[in-house]
């Protein structure tokens, strides 16, 4: 199955001012930098959708919830 991308441009600003470029570390024990590649948003489903990109391991790559990326208990803004 072939997905593309709704929202058009990769950078697309969503309501929470997420864009391709963001850096994020995972929460836990074992940190982890992704770098956010794509704002996506499908047809079928009702939010947003980022692409992630581990840092420093470019084929290691996910597809997360928006909602997701932004709660402090999966992610945390890299500084």
């Amino acid at each position: 199955m072939f997905f593309k991308k709704h929202s058009g441009d990769p950078g697309a600003v969503d309501d929470s001012g997420v864009v391709a470029g963001q850096r994020y570390r995972s929460a836990g024990v074992k940190t982890i930098v992704w770098e956010v590649s794509a704002v996506l948003r499908y047809p079928w489903e009702p939010s947003p959708h980022v692409r992630l990109q581990r840092v420093g391991i470019p084929g290691d790559l996910k597809t997360i919830g928006l909602e997701t990326l932004l709660d402090l208990r999966y992610f945390e803004p890299e500084k």
